[in-house]
């Protein structure tokens, strides 16, 4: 049997992937040239405004670190640390920032400078300690739910509320650029930036995200408003995130951020991308738990392309996961050494082309916002955003069947709770 149709199907993929990398990368870098400079006008909302609510469960040995960085950028705001009365190793971790914070709130306050080396967590940071989640319920959302209504109790909330996973931080002047997207929006999201750190599994799930958040989310900002958000960095008007429902509203859904994204929308209320990164930062040990995190993603992701599909999405998010690996196999199967040869090389030229530009582009943005900082992209990182680019359609085709992923300890069905 001769394969001639692989020839042409081929060159079809590699076209198409070239053509659609093309589109994405000027709209992202569209975006990114657009983002308003640090001397531009202050955000209606400051630092001292702020909120801000970080749910935490203990399990990654980055955790305390993380906690700290994220807390050194905030300013003025309030920290919330939102923890489980049964989670000892979170308690621990957050009580530790929460005395260090006012250790250094007391030599500011004196006119001491205290360790001019460490990274200084000068916002107020406090510890709210809540019981364990309910078995129908997202672990995250009860306690952010908890937290809002406790503060509402005590006549204590801020204007804006900020929720930020416990692996995430923003890099300094962070909070300013995410709160900037309230002065046009209800709902301010960030663009995740993973830290090249750790195993390979650590830093394979780090070129998934940094391989295809900016030249996935920035395009279809410009093109459409979004129809979700990246729960690891939210910002929200406390009265519209009431008059959306509250967190009790999304308290069963597991694709949390999809859900509270789908009840603002309920409401009429607008939803902005900003070019703010995000840092994020996790521990993963090894093969087994990589796939795991992969097969959850991509099940969350489908769920926003069951609800919310349309031609943006497939031509900006859906064909670019798939077209890379096509475009290589189907260059693989060309008949004829010579002819086989040139079609492989188009095809990992364009991918690598492809991941390269986007590589760039978040350079870019880790220069303007980190400077030299380690952590940022590197040769290994590009290599990696490669490979997994080429592994995508492979996890899809993992996320296939059954709509259960085990997550934070619990087996739970995907879905946004309705």
């Amino acid at each position: 049997m001769t394969r001639r149709w692989a020839g042409p199907a081929a060159a079809v993929a590699t076209g198409l992937l070239a053509g659609l990398s093309g589109v994405r990368w000027a709209l992202a870098r569209r975006a990114l040239a657009q983002t308003p400079a640090p001397t531009a006008a202050d955000p209606a909302f400051s630092a001292s405004d702020v909120d801000v609510l970080v749910p935490i469960r203990s399990g990654d040995p980055l955790l305390a670190r993380r906690l700290a960085e994220s807390a050194a950028t905030l300013g003025h705001a309030r920290v919330h640390l939102l923890v489980d009365d049964d989670d000892a190793p979170a308690y621990a971790a957050a009580v530790s920032l929460a005395a260090r914070s006012a250790d250094l709130a007391g030599e500011a306050e004196h006119g001491g400078r205290g360790d001019s080396g460490a990274e200084r967590p000068l916002a107020q940071v406090q510890v709210e300690v809540f019981p364990p989640p309910s078995p129908a319920h997202n672990p995250k959302v009860e306690k952010l739910a908890a937290a809002v209504e406790r503060l509402s109790e005590d006549r204590d909330l801020r204007p804006v509320l900020v929720q930020l996973d416990d692996d995430t931080a923003l890099p300094p002047g962070g909070l300013t650029g995410l709160l900037r997207g309230l002065d046009d929006a209800e709902l301010a999201t960030a663009i995740p930036v993973y830290l090249e750190q750790g195993s390979v599994w650590s830093r394979l799930v780090a070129g998934f995200v940094n391989g295809s958040a900016l030249v996935t989310y920035l395009p279809m900002a410009r093109l459409a408003p979004p129809v979700s958000v990246n729960g690891m960095a939210l910002a929200m008007r406390t009265a519209d995130l009431a008059s959306a429902g509250g967190y009790a509203a999304i308290a069963r859904a597991t694709c949390d951020d999809y859900a509270l994204a789908r009840a603002f929308r309920r409401r009429g209320l607008r939803i902005a991308q900003t070019t703010q990164p995000v840092l994020l930062a996790t521990t993963v040990v090894g093969p087994r738990e990589y796939l795991r995190i992969m097969r959850r993603w991509l099940l969350f992701a489908g769920e926003v392309v069951r609800r919310d599909p349309s031609p943006r999405l497939l031509l900006v998010a859906g064909l670019p996961s798939l077209l890379p690996l096509a475009a290589v196999v189907t260059a693989a199967l060309v008949p004829g050494r010579r002819a086989r040869t040139t079609a492989l090389a188009g095809a990992l030229g364009t991918v690598a082309v492809a991941q390269t530009g986007t590589w760039w582009l978040r350079r870019t943005l880790w220069r303007k916002h980190r400077g030299a900082a380690p952590g940022g992209p590197s040769a290994r990182g590009l290599a990696l955003e490669i490979a997994a680019a080429l592994l995508t359609p492979v996890h899809l085709l993992a996320a296939i069947g059954p709509r259960t992923v085990t997550w934070r300890g619990r087996r739970v069905c995907v879905g946004v709770g309705e």
